[in-house]
């Protein structure tokens, strides 16, 4: 299990830096969050692979996680705010995410192992969900387009 830090004092020095990658999947005003086996809801996302870009990796994880496709990505923002720590059992990573934006090709979502539900949810419904720490950051962006890009 993994200790998530945002910008605590006590928090470890981090050894390297992780370079993840969500999308928010957007249907009618509504964006797609799974629930992750762990018990928190996300974005759809994972970490950059080598020899992969960025907007590889979001379309990879998009089609691993739901099964769909997407295109016409559209940046929300990077996340990289050096506070930002995550301590698993044998090191400390700094985060740094990029968020897009895509429109969801489809209601049909084809769960992952490592998701036990997905769903489509308002400004107002997020609100209601336990997202996991690595997301918190990035949510109160997703409804807020005329800021795009975020940099925090």
């Amino acid at each position: 299990m993994a200790t998530y830090y945002d910008n605590d004092k006590n928090a470890p020095f981090p050894t390297r830096i992780h370079i993840g990658v969500v999308v928010a999947l957007s249907d009618q005003d509504k964006i797609l969050f799974d629930h992750r086996i762990d018990g928190e809801w996300g974005l759809i996302g994972g970490a950059l692979e080598i020899g992969e870009s960025i907007s590889e990796c979001a379309c990879r994880e998009v089609m691993e996680e739901t099964g769909m496709e997407v295109a016409d990505l559209k940046l929300v923002g990077h996340f990289s705010d050096p506070g930002r720590i995550i301590q698993r059992t044998d090191e400390a990573v700094q985060l740094v995410t990029i968020c897009f934006s895509a429109k969801a090709p489809g209601k049909v979502i084809n769960l992952s192992d490592e998701s036990v539900d997905a769903g489509f949810f308002s400004q107002s419904e997020i609100g209601m969900l336990e997202i996991v720490k690595t997301h918190r950051a990035i949510v109160p962006w997703l409804f807020k387009p005329d800021r795009w890009p975020v940099t925090l």
